[in-house]
């Protein structure tokens, strides 16, 4: 059967339904029905012609009398050509056709689905179909389009972030991570493949501390928020601080469905801070060492003197070498109490503007001479380094220098190399210059826990009768006395690395 019969038919069936009925329910689907027959000997544009409309109207006026042309007129002026694509030459059916009418605040979007009949010369001889308003639809996806079009502006801001952003999904096995942002990736060195899937434990190593461990688990477990400190590790293998938060994100039900993290590297910070506490500390120690030395040594002056006058008259005696083990017992104790001094009263010392090279030339051979001859002493000095000039006590100095470099010949045993080395000190540009003194050896090293006390005065790790323990404590006082900086950074059964920073000596202005 020829298709245009078929259509004729379907027309009259609409035709045939009760008009007010039908009228009504297409009016209230916001539906249309139409058929339009062009008068192509009237109107060559085909516009002209014969329309029945049935259904909603979509406030346009003037269909029964001007028919098609006042649709037309009430058409957007993009849409236009749309509409009169249907006349095109040919037949056949047309879905999903879409325009707009000039609405009065905002447009009217319909759907057009028609089947044009071809007549002859291909001109359309009839052109039936149904219009629906689609306007809702078309908001709810140009909404729906805005809001993706924000989540997807709001990724590329948490991407771009200068803070390190991680997300977890808490509704999976073992919360792994689902997302992370570049800084996370630049802070970690981690690429997404090595990432994704992964609970975040991974960033976890050796220095990691167990009770800051379990406390984030137990946030994790408890739906709870935590802002700590942890150290974490880098993909290389480099430590870093990592002032970490974490929150829970809820749903509508108040169920944890995932937790958000921040990262920031502190590592600089903390190193000041603890700087700043080792400071404090030592203050409070020199202060309370000081008023102690200071009492013993008015006690040992009136000892020393009474056993040099007894040692010269029992020189000949059996009672001069007794008083002579007095004499140099006490005499201990007056090197002791001056270290002591030392260490909780700065002295007054002369210093002159004088290179770095210039100090390590007169202080190595020293250094060589006192390490003894089973340990061999690798130098290198940088050129930058050794130029440098700085406001410096020559004896101060190599006292600081023989002090390290005794301590690293009795790690490595009395045999094995201990480098030595001056450089430059990196630097961003806004700090003063330093130079960078460093001993290091590959010895026994030392735990956390020793390492945490190394400044202190009296504490040592070695037999008793073997050491005081303030040489450590002294250097760090002749150090700050030069307005330098001093470090150790140690590993057990690796070795240790005691670095010394002193400023670099800038004439003032005249």
């Amino acid at each position: 059967m020829p298709s245009g019969t078929c259509i004729g038919r379907r027309w009259s069936g609409v035709m045939r339904t009760d008009p007010d009925t039908l009228e009504v329910a297409l009016d209230g689907a916001r539906l249309a029905v139409f058929r339009h027959e062009p008068d192509w000997a009237g109107d060559p544009s085909g516009i002209a012609g014969s329309l029945q409309w049935i259904g909603c109207r979509y406030g346009v006026d003037g269909m029964d009398g001007r028919g098609l042309a006042a649709l037309l007129d009430a058409v957007t002026d993009s849409d236009r050509g749309s509409l009169l694509g249907l006349f095109a030459p040919g037949g056949g059916a047309v879905r999903g056709g879409e325009f707009r009418l000039k609405g009065a605040g905002r447009d009217i979007h319909l759907s057009c689905d028609a089947m044009v009949e071809a007549g002859g010369g291909e001109r359309p001889l009839r052109i039936t179909g149904t219009v629906q308003d689609i306007s809702e639809r078309r908001r709810f996806e140009e909404t729906l389009n805005d809001t993706l079009r924000s989540k997807q502006t709001l990724l590329a801001i948490i991407d771009a972030s200068p803070i390190s952003i991680s997300v977890a999904d808490a509704r999976l096995p073992d919360a792994p991570l689902v997302y992370v942002n570049r800084r996370f990736q630049s802070l970690t060195g981690y690429e997404p493949a090595d990432i994704l899937g992964r609970n975040c434990r991974f960033l976890q190593g050796p220095g990691s501390d167990p009770g800051t461990v379990a406390a984030i688990r137990r946030a994790v477990a408890q739906g709870d928020r935590i802002d700590t400190r942890i150290l974490n590790y880098r993909k290389d293998g480099t430590p870093f601080v990592n002032a970490l938060m974490l929150a829970p994100i809820r749903d509508s039900d108040g169920t944890v469905t995932a937790y958000i993290g921040f990262q920031s590297d502190v590592t600089e910070e903390a190193r000041r801070e603890e700087a700043e506490r080792q400071r404090q500390r030592m203050e409070v120690m020199g202060r309370m060492m000081g008023g102690v030395a200071h009492e013993i040594n008015n006690l040992l002056q009136p000892i020393t003197l009474l056993t040099e006058e007894l040692s010269d008259r029992h020189a000949g005696d059996a009672d001069g070498p007794y008083l002579d083990m007095v004499l140099d017992c006490a005499r201990k104790a007056r090197r002791i109490i001056g270290d002591l001094l030392a260490f909780s009263r700065p002295a007054k010392r002369a210093t002159d503007p004088v290179t770095a090279g210039e100090l390590m030339a007169a202080t190595l051979p020293l250094v060589c001479k006192a390490v003894g001859p089973g340990v061999v002493l690798s130098e290198r000095i940088a050129t930058a380094g050794a130029a440098l000039t700085l406001r410096a006590d020559r004896t101060a100095f190599a006292q600081v220098l023989l002090n390290l470099a005794g301590n690293a010949a009795a790690a490595v045993g009395g045999t094995g190399t201990i480098d030595v080395t001056l450089d430059l000190e990196p630097a961003d540009g806004t700090e003063p210059r330093r130079a960078r003194i460093t001993v290091a050896d590959a010895g026994c090293g030392m735990g956390p826990a020793i390492l945490e006390r190394a400044f202190e005065p009296f504490f040592t790790t070695k037999p008793v009768g073997q050491g005081t323990g303030l040489g450590l404590s002294v250097v760090y006082g002749l150090v700050k006395d030069m307005g330098g900086d001093i470090t150790l950074a140690s590993t057990p059964g690796v070795g240790t690395v005691a670095t010394v920073f002193l400023p670099e000596f800038v004439p003032p202005a005249a």
